[in-house]
């Protein structure tokens, strides 16, 4: 009887953490489908403009964050343009313009 019930006790056991990391796993395939639909979102709304309106928001904030006492750009800013440089769809005068303010060195391009 005890035998049993303790066999009972590890099934139902074993059957709840299965359960708890089937559910764990299923926030998580969530969560990344949602970044992704995100991302493919902040794309499609960058490639509008070519990434310019992100540059042209940086530029205005240089002199800003310089005086500062340092280039630390914002999150959100710096996520756009190293997709914008990643998906290679900044525009060329976008790109001119961060290479002549040097500002394109804050930001990894991929050769």
């Amino acid at each position: 009887m005890r035998k049993t019930l303790l066999l009972c006790i590890c099934v139902a056991a074993a059957g709840y953490f299965g359960w708890v990391q089937f559910g764990a796993y299923q926030q998580r395939e969530q969560a990344r489908n949602l970044a992704d639909i995100d991302r493919e979102r902040r794309v499609a709304l960058l490639e509008i403009d070519g990434c310019q309106a992100k540059v042209d928001l940086l530029l205005s904030m240089t002199d800003r964050l310089l005086k500062a006492g340092g280039m630390l750009v914002p999150l959100d800013i710096g996520r756009d343009i190293e997709l914008c440089l990643a998906r290679g769809i900044m525009s060329a005068s976008g790109l001119a313009e961060m290479e002549r303010t040097k500002l394109i060195r804050l930001f990894p391009v991929n050769d």
